[in-house]
């Protein structure tokens, strides 16, 4: 549960369209589009699972109006408790406190998925996203200079991290 009229819930085929919404409404605030398209956002909730899921939040009248997922952060069994964070919340809902809650939901399902680590990968010309997570106790990890890149356009890519628990 993020608030009392809102829920979390596993992504299912169906809300791909809203995600997939979503998705491009923030993109278009920035530079750099991925090419995301309704198969991308399919693919992304079929190879979803109980240790990497994708939610969605939605109001009690089952709008869809945000969605938060884990990825597997690099493909080998040293970093299985590693994981990439996104979390995207439609625009009339952002500062609302949405994402913070998404968040702590996130780390309060840590344990039982077997995390320890909080990856996010955020664009250096997205100063709100990047406040985000610094407010919620992230750190700047790393940054990997011009590898995102559009036309002529060119991007440093963030590495924020947070540790949920001491080895």
């Amino acid at each position: 549960m993020l608030y009392p009229e809102l829920k979390a819930r596993h992504a299912n085929i169906d809300d791909a369209p809203c995600i997939l919404s979503i998705f491009l409404e923030s993109e278009a605030q920035t530079d750099f589009k991925g090419g995301v398209d309704i198969v991308t956002v399919i693919d992304w909730i079929e190879t979803s699972n109980d240790q990497r899921p994708f939610w969605v939040i939605e109001t009690t009248e089952s709008c869809v109006i945000g969605w938060f997922a884990l990825e597997s952060f690099y493909g080998l069994p040293a970093f299985d408790g590693a994981v990439e964070l996104s979390i995207y919340v439609k625009a009339q809902y952002q500062r609302k406190g949405i994402a913070t809650h998404a968040l702590k939901y996130v780390e309060q399902e840590a344990a039982r998925i077997g995390l320890h680590t909080l990856v996010a990968y955020v664009l250096s010309g997205n100063v709100v996203s990047r406040a985000f997570f610094i407010s919620n106790d992230f750190e700047q990890w790393g940054c990997l200079p011009n590898v995102a890149r559009n036309c002529d356009i060119r991007g440093h890519l963030l590495l924020l991290g947070k540790t949920l628990q001491a080895d």
